[in-house]
């Protein structure tokens, strides 16, 4: 049985994939979100084996939900517009189907899918994450309501008592990763790692201070004042542009 996640915000679409999927014994329906924050949500929450995903829709666009999942599932992305194919593929969507979605062209991504599903890997969510654009937006917790950060107000993410914080100028907020996967999502786009448990966003560094015994702090946009390694100082420095 594969466990499938509907997401698009109109109820229409959603409505004609459930008729679609009614018919068929292998897919259960175990859930529908209304926008990509919902989406995320319900992933973590649910773990679908696959997700039938809209493209464009409110607060994190189908691409932006497929960015903030550290273990993605198998993703097919259902969509009026044709323009985003090469996008899809980029993001290692197992298909891409056009609305209104065709009853055979439906069945073919299923047939892809229960592939995947079939391989020794094991759940459908092996897929790798691969961005098909500049990460711009994380999802955080602030109690139990997800919110959109943009990065460029994440001044640093910190871990404590083993879960994992974005700090901003006015906030702290709880993600669902480890510090190593935001150091995955991050470091491409200007964080960088700078203690066992700590990564800092490079725009937010003001000064490198020298500290006791040949270590270093940085200072931060809001003040702060943290500790880097003594194994992160060359790197940062680097990337600083600092000899």
């Amino acid at each position: 049985m594969i466990r499938t996640l509907l997401v698009d915000d109109e109820d229409l679409a959603r409505a004609a994939l459930r008729r679609e999927l009614a018919s068929d014994p292998g897919i259960e329906i175990v859930g529908e979100a209304l926008n990509g924050i919902e989406a995320i949500e319900m992933i973590g929450e649910l773990r679908p084996d696959l997700v039938l995903l809209d493209i464009e829709m409110p607060g994190f666009d189908g691409f932006e939900v497929v960015q903030q999942l550290a273990n993605p599932p198998a993703i097919v992305f259902v969509t009026a517009y044709d323009e985003y194919a090469v996008r899809a593929f980029e993001a290692n969507a197992i298909d891409y189907l056009l609305k209104p979605v065709q009853p055979e062209r439906l069945a073919r991504a299923l047939a892809r899918v229960r592939q995947r599903h079939a391989q020794p890997a094991g759940r459908v969510g092996e897929v790798a994450r691969e961005r098909s654009g500049p990460l711009r937006r994380i999802a955080a917790r602030r109690g139990k309501r997800i919110v959109i950060v943009p990065l460029r107000e994440v001044i640093r993410v910190e871990i404590e008592d083993k879960l994992v914080f974005a700090v901003t100028a006015s906030d702290r907020l709880l993600l669902d990763k480890t510090i190593g996967e935001m150091e995955a999502m991050l470091e491409p786009v200007g964080f960088l790692r700078i203690s066992r448990g700590e990564l800092v966003n490079l725009e937010a560094v003001k000064e490198l201070l020298p500290w006791f015994s040949g270590t270093w702090r940085v200072k931060l946009t809001n003040g702060e004042e943290r500790d880097v390694s003594r194994e992160r100082a060359k790197q940062l420095k680097e990337a600083m542009g600092i000899e």
